[in-house]
């Protein structure tokens, strides 16, 4: 009767095993897509997020301040937005870091005071903190965080910042800027604090978006795309546009493993150190 016992104790494991296993075989070999939206936006909260919660895929939401709404003036009455962001980070989305003020170039239309150009490291290191404890309260069971940095840039008065926010503890993973051309195929020697994604341009259609997923799954890489505003606001794609895309990819799970932005970093990470 022991050894019964034993031996069916010692399926069990191996079942259990060998499917932990396969879960981890299987997400190695799709390619990886990360699905993430910049900015906090009010059009995320009512499109996006429903569009992902319908068919139960997950988005990373890099938040800069948080928008209200004219609820914010009632005692007692918490913003839309907070409570959207945090029924969001609820079901399962990553709310990330964007800094607070999102100071970018002046080059690129920011005005003097509030540029890039004229921060220090201590300011963007205050900033960043600061939206870490924002965010411990609308995520508190998040314990780590990711970023993206604010226009794509990372340097301050010619210092590149992204490892010394990483070496503070202050994020894990960074993701930057790029093109449809920025698919990940090397993993091993992928910097993690610097991890290249597609900046979504205005009217991007659904072909244009499910042809950079298909550049992925071909590698067997990694594909972050980078959306703004989804039916309104910067940046924008159609909401028709992004419903179609997302479907297409739950449609395709075999070819593609969609997740966060932080499970796909951990994922690598897990690589790197073999």
């Amino acid at each position: 009767m022991i050894y019964k016992i034993s031996l069916t104790v010692i399926l069990i494991l191996e079942f259990f095993l060998s499917s932990f296993g396969q879960t981890k075989k299987d997400s190695s070999k799709r390619a990886i897509i990360c699905l993430t939206y910049d900015d906090g936006l009010e059009t995320q909260l009512s499109t996006v997020v429903p569009q992902l919660d319908s068919i139960n895929l997950k988005g990373t939401f890099f938040l800069n301040s948080i928008q209200g709404s004219s609820q914010s003036d009632v005692i007692g009455q918490f913003p839309e937005s907070v409570l959207g962001w945090t029924n969001a980070a609820r079901n399962g989305h990553e709310l990330a870091n964007h800094t607070l003020f999102h100071a970018c170039p002046e080059k690129l239309g920011w005005q003097k005071s509030i540029s890039i150009d004229n921060y220090t490291i201590d300011k963007i290191i205050k900033e960043i903190s600061t939206v870490n404890s924002m965010l411990s309260l609308l995520d508190p069971k998040r314990k780590t965080r990711s970023f993206a940095f604010p226009c794509n840039n990372v340097f301050i008065a010619g210092t590149d910042y992204s490892e010394i926010i990483k070496n503070k503890g202050l994020v894990t993973y960074g993701r930057t800027g790029g093109d449809s051309n920025s698919v990940i195929t090397d993993f091993k020697y992928l910097n993690r604090m610097q991890v290249p994604s597609w900046h979504v341009w205005t009217g991007t259609t659904l072909q244009q978006l499910i042809s950079f997923a298909e550049k992925v799954k071909k590698t067997g890489g990694m594909g972050v795309y980078q959306f703004h505003g989804v039916g309104g606001q910067i940046f924008q794609i159609s909401k028709e546009t992004h419903r179609a895309f997302v479907y297409y990819l739950k449609e395709h799970q075999d070819d593609y493993w969609v997740t966060t932005f932080s499970e796909a970093m951990n994922f690598i990470s897990d690589q790197q150190k073999e």
